[in-house]
């Protein structure tokens, strides 16, 4: 009996070895479907505007997480600006957007790279032709501001570091761009479109500011002409 265990430990073993799964999708899901536990939603004592959440993978596969695993910006931008024109779309819809912006970037900035405060105005600005007045940078961005912003009705574009935000579906932990979309007194809300889950998903203040802060401190808003 224990000569047979130790043949079918070897041969998982060996099969184990030999398997090598795309690092995203699968670990992801492996991620998530281990700690489901720990995700923070949003509770009912809150400001929360009602963003459509769109995941930088809008289509959710592997294949689709293989094209999109630094669309971050992009997923941002594209909640964002459907939610303050009153628009939605599909998730194939977005996926086609996601990558005509990522083709966009690649022609007028040579390459699809992390944008910080100035270059994502640059580009939210020139990609769906708007007013420089139309896009909003706050700098040494407070608790207050982004308070406010919402209580205004405008989500948030918020850069961040996401080895800092200790969010368990992350695997990467660089440069990383999400929507804020409401708080309550302990916590900031997001549509976090870093993960499949990200909807409604909360910070704790200061794990969140601190993540912020450590990219930058900069927030963007859209104020579109009516």
């Amino acid at each position: 009996m224990k000569k047979h265990a130790i043949i079918i430990a070897i041969l998982v073993l060996i099969a184990s070895i030999g398997y090598k799964p795309v690092k995203n999708f699968i670990a992801v899901e492996q991620a998530e479907n281990q700690r489901e536990e720990t995700l923070e939603i949003a509770s009912n004592d809150s400001t929360t505007l009602d963003v459509g959440f769109i995941c930088q993978a809008p289509l959710q596969t592997e294949e689709n997480w293989i094209h999109h695993e630094e669309s971050c910006e992009e997923a941002a931008t594209l909640q964002t600006i459907l939610y303050e024109r009153g628009e939605s779309i599909t998730p194939e819809e977005a996926d086609r957007e996601i990558l005509a912006m990522i083709e966009w970037q690649e022609q007028y900035f040579g390459g699809h790279f992390d944008l910080y405060a100035d270059q994502m105005k640059e580009f939210i600005t020139k990609y769906y032709s708007l007013q420089e007045r139309e896009v909003i940078i706050i700098s040494n961005t407070t608790l207050q501001d982004i308070h406010d912003a919402l209580d205004q009705g405008h989500p948030i574009i918020a850069p961040t570091t996401a080895g800092l935000l200790n969010n368990p579906y992350y695997l990467e932990q660089g440069y990383h761009m999400l929507v804020i979309t409401g708080y309550t007194e302990d916590s900031i809300i997001t549509n976090d479109n870093g993960t499949r889950r990200g909807e409604d998903f909360s910070y704790k203040n200061d794990i969140f500011m601190s993540a912020l802060q450590d990219s930058g401190g900069d927030i963007l808003i859209l104020d579109l002409d009516k």
